[in-house]
């Protein structure tokens, strides 16, 4: 019986991973909430059980959505890691499994972690022929060099990862992810212009699919650009909008990035003790699935930036009593007060 449960989510894990990109992510996501306990009794099955941790590791590998867009890294971490252990021959499960851990440990800015993975999922690949993994792992380590501010290297490596994926046979986690990080590495090499070229294609892509995770990724990134570009109107629109996708899948990575930039509207608009509630609550919700700003410099400098500031408008004491208030938020408060749905005498004007 414990065989037939385990086989039954496996071919409920492949099915939702070909379906993801598609226009019933929001089901797929919420179903696979939804059999949570099951997938784990079944994991655990397949971890307790000789002979079966290559299932274990198909299983684990094909749910790499939920490690990462629904705020679950920690959990599919634990899980890889000691599955990966159990299975230390080189095998197209095991490759797979590999970039799916660099892609968590990128994603909870770990980013010595999710270089090792990437580069030894990269190995295994040429060992066993698989082309694929070989190139999906080219693309995290491209994400890894975004992290890290070496932006020629990231630019090369997430190149290589849209040339091959560019037909749009694998839109996640290869070709959109690869396109949202080189926009901001555009962005970060002071060519916005090029960068909204790049997210406004990547997000009529996303439409005409009906995917919304990684519009969503998209969307924010465009907000980055307005905002860099000194358009504030469009960057508090398009923050906001994110939020209102990514509160769907319970993406606390995404999440903690838009309200970075809703935070830097809110200042923008003489609402400094906003943005000080609004970041402390970021940071708080943050912490639950990584390390905030992804432990990426660039993404530091922004928030000490926008910190540094709400601190010289408000005296430090304030400034710390409005951040220490938004620690208390959880996700849902916090989402809700940076769309201006709470009702405060504070809050963000509505759209």
């Amino acid at each position: 019986i414990r065989e037939r449960h385990r086989d039954y989510y496996l071919q409920l894990a492949y099915r939702s991973e070909e379906a993801w990109s598609g226009p019933r992510q929001v089901y797929w996501h919420v179903r696979m909430r939804h059999e949570h306990d099951n997938i784990r009794v079944a994991l655990d099955y397949c971890l307790n059980t000789p002979g079966q941790v290559l299932s274990g590791l198909k299983l684990l590998s094909s749910l790499w959505f939920m490690w990462v867009a629904c705020g679950l890294a920690r959990e599919g971490r634990l899980y890889l890691e000691k599955t990966l252990e159990l299975s230390p021959e080189p095998s197209p499960e095991r490759c797979k499994a590999l970039w799916v851990l660099s892609y968590i440990h990128s994603a909870q800015g770990d980013i010595t972690g999710a270089i090792a993975a990437a580069e030894q999922c990269s190995a295994d690949a040429v060992r066993v022929g698989d082309s694929g993994a070989v190139i999906l792992a080219t693309k995290m380590l491209g994400t890894a060099a975004f992290l890290q501010n070496d932006l020629h290297k990231a630019s090369a490596l997430l190149g290589v990862a849209i040339e091959f994926h560019k037909s749009g046979r694998e839109l996640n986690p290869g070709l959109l992810p690869s396109i949202v990080e080189l926009s901001m590495v555009l962005l970060m090499q002071g060519d916005p212009g090029e960068a909204e070229t790049l997210l406004r294609d990547c997000i009529t892509v996303c439409t005409q699919r009906g995917e919304l995770w990684l519009r969503s990724y998209a969307i924010y990134a465009l907000a980055s650009v307005h905002q860099a570009m000194g358009q504030t109107t469009e960057a508090m629109t398009n923050a906001r909008e994110a939020l209102r996708l990514k509160r769907y899948f319970h993406d606390v990575l995404g999440i903690g990035l838009a309200i970075e930039v809703v935070a830097r509207q809110a200042l923008e608009a003489g609402q400094p003790e906003l943005a000080s509630r609004l970041m402390g609550g970021g940071q708080a919700n943050w912490r639950t699935f990584g390390m905030p700003q992804l432990g990426s410099p660039f993404f530091n400098a922004e928030h000490d930036r926008c910190v540094k500031e709400c601190k010289s408008l408000l005296g430090e004491q304030e400034h710390e009593k409005a951040f220490a208030a938004g620690k208390k938020l959880g996700l849902e408060e916090l989402i809700e007060l940076a769309l201006g749905e709470q009702e405060s005498d504070d809050r963000l004007p509505q759209d």
